[in-house]
């Protein structure tokens, strides 16, 4: 079986199939879902699927081991989200923060799982601390004692070796921020004298070159806004990030503005 053979990159039970597909990066009930991409002939590509199995509440069937270490881990949990006047709409299989409040779909939680993120106490749906390794010893007190509860985010009380900065999405992207790097401001416009002046050369020269080269679609949906158009998420801002609560603010500010 392919199964053997082929990791499962997904949080799913099910059987895994091996196709050729110029478009994979879909979902669907009858073809699953994108597992890997194994070879990228240009005109088309080979991939294996993922088909998760169906239950007979007409979810899919989640990999029990891969709860458990998205609850290990990622700070979430997996549960049941209610909403409406009297709770009449409901998502199964939904991730959670341990207070209830909703972050996304199980999906979204292995992607947290998989790319060592932990839940955002203070901004669970659009911020997520982005960890260097999920392993729980390296989080260490002030007091140089060992937490090992792996609920350590107080973020002024805990040694910041582990943390590499704090991640900013939505459905249309995402960034992440460190110190060193800017609090993200919608509202600020660049000014050569708040850059290195390499730096702010590179983007201007990128910027016209980017901005001739396109249509009038390009010059006046993504271009209008100038150099600020090219420069990074973590560089727009005038002030720079010098703690870990700064940084959670650029996120926040990045998460709201890509909303």
């Amino acid at each position: 079986m392919i199964e053997k053979l082929i990791k499962n990159r997904t949080p799913y039970l099910g059987k895994m199939i091996l196709k050729f597909e110029k478009h994979p990066h879909y979902s669907s009930s009858m073809d699953g879902k994108l597992n890997k991409v194994h070879l990228n002939l240009g005109f088309t590509k080979l991939v294996t699927r993922f088909i998760p199995n169906q239950v007979m509440t007409g979810h899919s069937n989640i990999d029990p081991k891969k709860i458990e270490l998205i609850k290990k881990y990622t700070g979430g949990i997996i549960g049941i989200h209610k909403w409406g006047d009297n709770d009449e709409f409901v998502l199964e299989e939904s991730f959670l923060t341990k207070d209830g409040k909703y972050i996304g779909s199980i999906d979204r939680a292995w992607w947290y799982y998989t790319n060592n993120l932990y839940v955002c106490k203070e901004y669970p749906n659009g911020v997520a601390i982005k960890l260097k390794t999920y392993e729980p010893n390296i989080f260490i007190t002030n007091a140089n004692t060992v937490k090992d509860d792996f609920d350590p985010f107080v973020i002024e009380q805990i040694e910041n070796d582990n943390i590499e900065g704090y991640y900013g999405y939505t459905h249309r992207g995402g960034g992440l921020f460190k110190i060193g790097d800017r609090i993200f401001d919608e509202e600020y416009n660049p000014v050569v004298k708040d850059y290195n002046e390499k730096e702010f050369k590179k983007w201007w020269k990128k910027y016209t070159k980017s901005y001739k080269k396109g249509d009038d679609f390009d010059r006046k949906h993504i271009y209008n806004d100038g150099i600020k158009s090219v420069i990074p998420f973590n560089k727009r801002g005038k002030h720079m990030i010098k703690n870990w609560s700064d940084a959670r603010t650029a996120a926040i500010n990045m998460s709201k503005y890509l909303s």
